[in-house]
C-alpha cells in the first residue's frame, strides 16, 4: 500500500516525479500499472518496494511499515517480493549456466528444499529443461526472459513486481511469457505488472492504474475499460490499441 507518496530529484530545481500517488494491492491480486515513458511508474514502484527514498507518503509492503524497519529487516521482507526486470542480462551472470544461476536461487531462498528438485520443477515450469546448461550467450532474448522469470519463481514469493516484461518481444511472445507469470497465481501471490501495453495489461490483470505526470489519473477494474468515463489520457490510449467502443 502506498499512501500520498512524492519523490523528487534533483537539488535546487528539482523534478517531480511521483505527485502524491496512492496504490493499493490485495493478496492475490494481479494489478497493471500503465504509463508512457516518464510517467513515473517505475520510480513509484522502486521507492514503493524500498530501492528509492522518497519525500513525502507512507508505504506498507507485505503489511509492514518500510518507515519502521531496519535495514536488515527490509532485506529480509525483500525476499517476498520478487522483480522481472525489462532487461534480462541484468539478472543474469555471463560466466553461469541456467542450472547454476537457479541453484544459487534455491540455495538463497529455498534452503529448506533439495535445490536440485526446485531446479527441476522450476525449469519444467518455463519450458527449459533442454538448455539448463546452456550458458547466457547461448540463449534466445526470449530464453533469457524465461531464466530471469524462473530466478523470480525458484523464490515462490508473495509479490511478483513485472516492470515492462515482455519489450520488445512480438505478440505471440508476449502472451507466452505473460501466461507463464501468471501460471503460478493464486490466492496467496500478487502481481504487479508495469507496462505501457494497454491491450497485454487488460488481458492479464483485474485492475487497472493509469499513470501520467508522477499521477495516478484513472482507476478502473478489467471489465469497466472502455464502459465508463476515463480520463482522456485512457480514452487516447484505448483509440490507439483499436479498443474503443
Amino acid at each position: 500500500m502506498v499512501q500520498g507518496m512524492v519523490k523528487r530529484y534533483g537539488g535546487r530545481n528539482p523534478q517531480t516525479a511521483v505527485a502524491g500517488a496512492d496504490l493499493r494491492i490485495e493478496l492475490g491480486e494481479v494489478v497493471g500499472l500503465i504509463g508512457e515513458s516518464g510517467s513515473g511508474k517505475t520510480t513509484l514502484v522502486r521507492a514503493a518496494l524500498g530501492l528509492l527514498p522518497f519525500d513525502q507518503g507512507r508505504v506498507e509492503l507485505l503489511g509492514q511499515d518500510l518507515g519502521s524497519l531496519s535495514r536488515a529487516q527490509l532485506r529480509l521482507l525483500r525476499r517476498r517480493v520478487q522483480l522481472v526486470f525489462q532487461d534480462p542480462d541484468s539478472m543474469l551472470n555471463p560466466g553461469l549456466t541456467m542450472r547454476e544461476h537457479l541453484l544459487e536461487s534455491a540455495r538463497l531462498h529455498r534452503p529448506d528444499v533439495p535445490p536440485d528438485d526446485v531446479v527441476a520443477k522450476v525449469a519444467r515450469q518455463v519450458g527449459l529443461v533442454q538448455r539448463l546448461d546452456a550458458l547466457p550467450r547461448l540463449l534466445s532474448g526470449g530464453e533469457k526472459r524465461r531464466v530471469g522469470l524462473a530466478r523470480v519463481l525458484v523464490a515462490d514469493p508473495q509479490l511478483i513486481v513485472a516492470d515492462e516484461p515482455t519489450a520488445g518481444l512480438d505478440a505471440a511472445m508476449k502472451a507466452d511469457l505473460i501466461d507463464l507469470v501468471l501460471a503460478g497465481q493464486g490466492p496467496a501471490r500478487s502481481l504487479l505488472l508495469v507496462s505501457h501495453d494497454l491491450p497485454l495489461v487488460a488481458y492479464a490483470c483485474d485492475r487497472v492504474l493509469v499513470m501520467l505526470k508522477g499521477l495516478i489519473v484513472d482507476r478502473f477494474t478489467v471489465p469497466e475499460l472502455g464502459r465508463i468515463d476515463h480520463h482522456p489520457y485512457t480514452a487516447n490510449l484505448l483509440r490507439n490499441a483499436g479498443m474503443a467502443t
